[in-house]
């Protein structure tokens, strides 16, 4: 899959968009970290939205963080 978002499909609308906020609070806090670190960022804040961290979408999304370089 070339996008993580691509792993929401089948979830609730209210799981998507709290999916979409996790992201980027951890991509706020993490942009560009290694892998280790963004994938437990994504689960940190994901838990703290009460979602599944199970999901494929957790894994994907913290591989695209991981990919993008820091913010100035």
């Amino acid at each position: 899959m070339r996008d993580w978002r691509e792993h929401l499909d089948g979830l609730t609308l209210e799981s998507r968009l709290k999916a979409l906020l996790v992201y980027e609070l951890a991509s706020d806090r993490v942009p560009g970290a290694p892998l280790e670190v963004t994938t437990e960022a994504v689960r940190a804040v994901a838990t703290a939205e009460g979602l599944d961290t199970g999901q494929p979408w957790i894994q994907a999304a913290a591989a695209r963080i991981s990919a993008d370089p820091p913010r100035a």
